[in-house]
């Protein structure tokens, strides 16, 4: 091939890939104008809607709910279902348990009928178990996620195998996992367990299941007497419905939300046409809080790196861990305070079991403990004076106490921090 003929092929190849890239530069931009566009629309979309609800609100008639107003938790709701299955009437009764693993049994034919109530221990949060019902011949883990926390690392399994260490086999344990619209757990959260648990495992919804146990099995059979068992139970109907958007004092504000959101999608088509448009914007708004958890994580790092920017300078004196932890948390900050023969590990973290803060002080660190050997107890001058403060701690076992936080009150979390901090320096 001649010089020329070079020149012009290379030259045809040249324009070809020019051409290809200014295709392809068009192509992304009207792709970002799109999203762009969209993205706008959807955020207008979710202005007027919040500006439409307020308003809404505003018209609903006077109404109050303890539970509303004490801003229930996760934590909460597993403590008000472990006080009604710790009912007993005078004859040594567990009706409400009772009445609950009836209604195990009738949304799950011959899983729940083998379970016979004798002696049960129906403790929340003990290993991190939101709810732990344990007999003679049976355990249930009930993982309670009403608002939506996200399944741990192999989550279940690890509960599993809590319950089996304390002597269960795999046969006598049971596992509800209660979330708000039956969502399911995550895959990796079974670990080995989920072909051999599908039997003895059942979901249930908040919102369908809960909701209509509390109403239709259990309050009907409280005596009026039970002025208290009574009052708890109707305050906590009411506060699911509220959950749900089902007190029927928001018919009118949800017929009002309803209409604006027909209007402002174009709802006027086919039922298959108005579905399709549903699954849309429920898809932009799955987009936008995955985006959203994103950013509350680099926040969060963001909140970790400044806080222990700020210990090293305020404790310089002090040994300030960088990372430590184990697989079950995440930590935040850790200070080691020597006391008594012993150095004291006070450090903040999020736990990945309970999806919560927690501020902790234990004596693992220095302990240099063999297989066999006992952790060293906290100093008992040192127990004293911080247990007001971190109530927290396992049955019988003064190595390490505790307190939880809501998953994002990392105000609190830090302020009872530095008031720990504050306590054991001027013991030292």
């Amino acid at each position: 091939m001649e010089e020329k003929q070079v020149k012009e092929v290379l030259k045809f190849i040249d324009s070809v890939i020019t051409q290809a890239n200014a295709q392809e530069f068009e192509n992304a931009r009207k792709l970002f104008a799109q999203e762009s566009e969209s993205a706008r629309k959807f955020f207008a979309f979710i202005s007027a809607f919040m500006e439409r609800y307020k308003k809404a609100a505003v018209k609903l008639p006077y109404h109050i709910n303890l539970i509303d107003e004490l801003r229930a938790n996760e934590n909460a709701h597993s403590r008000i279902l472990a006080k009604l299955l710790q009912q007993k009437t005078s004859h040594k009764r567990f009706e409400i348990l009772e009445g609950f693993i009836e209604y195990l049994t009738e949304k799950k034919t011959g899983t729940f009928h083998s379970i016979r109530i004798e002696t049960p221990e129906i403790t929340q949060e003990t290993e991190r178990i939101d709810l732990w019902v344990r007999d003679k011949t049976y355990a249930i883990i009930i993982e309670n996620k009403i608002h939506y926390a996200s399944d741990q690392e192999r989550q279940l399994e690890r509960y599993i195998d809590k319950t089996k260490e304390k002597g269960f086999s795999n046969e006598q344990i049971f596992v509800v996992y209660l979330s708000p619209r039956r969502e399911e757990p995550n895959e990796q959260s079974w670990g080995k367990y989920k072909d051999e648990f599908k039997e003895r495992y059942l979901n249930l919804s908040f919102k369908d299941d809960i909701l209509y146990w509390l109403k239709e099995k259990v309050l009907p059979d409280v005596k009026l007497k039970d002025v208290f068992l009574r009052s708890a139970i109707e305050q906590y109907i009411d506060h699911l419905e509220g959950m749900f958007s089902l007190r029927t004092i928001n018919n009118k504000v949800n017929m009002e939300l309803k209409e604006f959101i027909k209007n402002e999608l174009g709802l006027n088509g086919t039922p298959q046409e108005n579905i399709a448009k549903l699954l849309v914007k429920k898809e932009e708004i799955n987009k936008v809080n995955n985006q959203i958890d994103l950013l509350l994580k680099d926040t969060e790092k963001d909140i970790s790196a400044c806080f222990k920017n700020y210990l090293l300078k305020k404790y310089s004196n002090y040994q300030c861990l960088e990372t430590i932890g184990n697989q079950w948390e995440i930590n935040i900050a850790t200070i080691i305070i020597p006391m008594e023969n012993i150095q004291l590990r006070v450090y903040v973290a999020l736990e990945f079991g309970t999806n919560k803060l927690f501020c902790q002080v234990d004596t693992e660190v220095e302990s240099q403990k063999t297989v066999d050997e006992k952790l060293p107890e906290l100093p008992a001058i040192v127990y004293e004076k911080i247990k007001a403060t971190l109530p927290q701690k396992y049955k019988n076992d003064n190595t390490k106490v505790w307190k939880y936080f809501d998953r994002y009150d990392y105000n609190g979390l830090f302020e009872c921090f530095q008031e720990v901090l504050s306590i054991l320096i001027r013991q030292e």
